[in-house]
C-alpha cells in the first residue's frame, strides 16, 4: 500500500528542488541581464514557490484532500517546463529529435500550449473541490468531466498546432490542419473552456448558498483572492499600463494558493472580515487620490503652462498630504460595510474613554469597563482586580 503522506513529501521535495535550481538561474539573468524582463519571471517563481508550499503543506498533512494534490500538479507542469527548456537549450546541437520534443513542451514559442492545463486546472477543477476536495452536489461530477475533457483536448489542439517550438526547429507533433478545420476546432474549443470556466465559478455560489458558517468563510477567501487577481489583470490591460504591472499580475495569482492554504488548515480563518476591510479601503483610496493628482496636474500646468515640473511636485506633495486623513475617513466607511464588528468594538472603546472623562468613582468605572468589554469581544468569562 503506498503511503500518500510519504509520497506527497517526496512529490513535494522534488518540485522544491527543481524550484530552488530555477530561482537560482533567474537570479543570475536578472542581475546580468534584462531587469525588465526577468523580473516578472521572479514573480512567477515567488507564486510557484506559494503554490508549492500550500499544496505540499496539505496533501502531507491532509492527503485525502485532492485540494493539496491540484497545487503540486499545478506548480509541477510549470517546474517541469523549466527544466524541460533547459534540456532543450543542451542538447538542440547533439540529439535535435529530442530537444525537439523538450521545447515541445516547454512552450518557447507563441504556440506553447503547457500553460493551459495549470492554468485550466486552477479556474476549474479548484473552484468545483474547493475546499473539500469533493464537488458542490453529486450532480456536478459530470460537468467536473466535462472541465477535464476540455482541456485535455485543447491542450492537445494546441500542442499539435503546426509552427516551430523553438527558432528552426519545427513542432514533432503537427498535425496537417486545414484552415477551415482548425478555425471550427478553435471555436468550439475556446466555447467550451468558457462554459467550462463560467460554470466552475457558479459552482463556488452554488456551495456559498448551501454552506454553514466556517465554509462560507473559507469561500470569501477564495472569493478576495481570485478578486484581486482579476484586477490587477484588467489593470494591465489599459493602455498606460506599464510591462512592470505584469509582475505584479504572476505574484497576485500567489494569492489563490495562499488563499486555499488559509481556509482549509483554517489558520487565521476569520481574518478575512479585515483584510477585505483593508483591501477595499487602499483600493478605494489609491483610485481617489490617483483622481485628485490627476486633476491638481491638469490644472496647475493648465494656470501655469512653462511650470510643468512645479506641478507635478505640488500634486505629489497634495496627495502625500491627504492620503493619511483621507484613508482613516474611508476605512471608518468601509469598516461599517465589511467589518463590522470592527466597527462596533471602535464605538464601543471610543464611548467609554467619553464616559471615562467624566467618571471618578472606581466601582462604576469598573462596572462600565466589564460592560463594554462584554459589547465589544463578548468573552465566555472577565474580571476586574482593584488594588486597595
Amino acid at each position: 500500500m503506498v503511503d500518500v503522506r510519504r509520497l506527497a513529501n517526496t512529490v513535494g521535495a522534488l518540485e522544491a528542488l527543481v524550484l530552488a535550481a530555477v530561482v537560482l538561474v533567474d537570479l543570475i539573468s536578472l542581475v546580468r541581464g534584462d531587469a525588465n524582463g526577468r523580473a516578472g519571471d521572479v514573480a512567477l517563481d515567488i507564486m510557484l514557490g506559494v503554490t508549492l508550499g500550500v499544496g505540499w503543506v496539505i496533501s502531507s498533512r491532509l492527503p485525502r484532500n485532492p485540494m493539496g494534490w491540484l497545487l503540486l500538479t499545478i506548480s509541477g507542469f510549470f517546474l517541469l517546463a523549466g527544466v524541460m527548456l533547459v534540456a532543450g537549450y543542451l542538447l538542440v546541437d547533439h540529439l535535435p529529435g529530442v530537444a525537439a520534443w523538450c521545447f515541445w513542451y516547454a512552450g518557447n514559442s507563441e504556440q506553447g500550449w503547457v500553460w493551459l492545463p495549470p492554468i485550466g486546472l486552477l479556474f476549474t477543477q479548484v473552484p468545483l473541490r474547493f475546499p473539500d476536495g469533493r464537488p458542490p452536489t453529486p450532480g456536478w461530477r459530470w460537468f467536473s468531466t466535462f472541465t477535464i475533457a476540455s482541456i485535455v483536448i485543447a491542450s492537445v489542439t494546441l500542442a499539435s498546432a503546426p509552427g516551430e517550438v523553438h527558432r528552426g526547429v519545427d513542432n514533432p507533433l503537427a498535425l496537417d490542419w486545414s484552415d477551415q478545420a482548425g478555425a471550427v476546432a478553435v471555436g468550439v474549443l475556446a466555447a467550451a473552456l468558457l462554459v467550462s470556466f463560467v460554470g466552475s465559478a457558479a459552482s463556488v455560489v452554488v456551495r456559498y448558498r448551501r454552506a454553514a458558517l466556517v465554509e462560507r468563510t473559507q469561500i470569501r477567501w477564495f472569493t478576495w483572492a481570485v478578486t484581486v487577481v482579476i484586477a490587477f489583470y484588467l489593470l494591465s490591460l489599459l493602455p498606460f499600463a506599464g510591462d512592470s504591472l505584469n509582475s505584479w499580475v504572476s505574484l497576485a495569482y500567489g494569492l489563490i494558493p495562499a488563499s486555499i492554504g488559509v481556509a482549509v488548515m483554517r489558520y487565521h480563518l476569520y481574518d478575512i472580515d479585515r483584510l477585505v476591510s483593508r483591501t477595499t479601503s487602499y483600493a478605494i483610496v489609491t483610485a481617489l487620490l490617483l483622481l485628485l493628482y490627476g486633476v491638481l496636474v491638469a490644472a496647475i500646468s493648465r494656470l501655469l503652462p512653462s511650470s510643468s515640473s512645479l506641478a507635478v511636485a505640488a500634486a505629489t506633495l497634495a496627495v502625500a498630504a491627504a492620503f493619511r486623513p483621507l484613508l482613516s475617513r474611508v476605512q471608518m466607511r468601509v469598516d461599517h460595510r465589511f467589518n463590522r464588528s470592527q466597527y462596533d468594538a471602535r464605538l464601543t472603546l471610543e464611548e467609554f474613554a467619553a464616559r471615562l472623562r467624566h467618571e471618578v468613582d472606581t466601582e462604576t468605572v469598573a462596572a462600565d469597563l466589564l460592560d463594554h468589554v462584554q459589547r465589544a469581544v463578548q468573552p465566555s468569562s472577565m474580571g476586574v482586580w482593584i488594588a486597595r
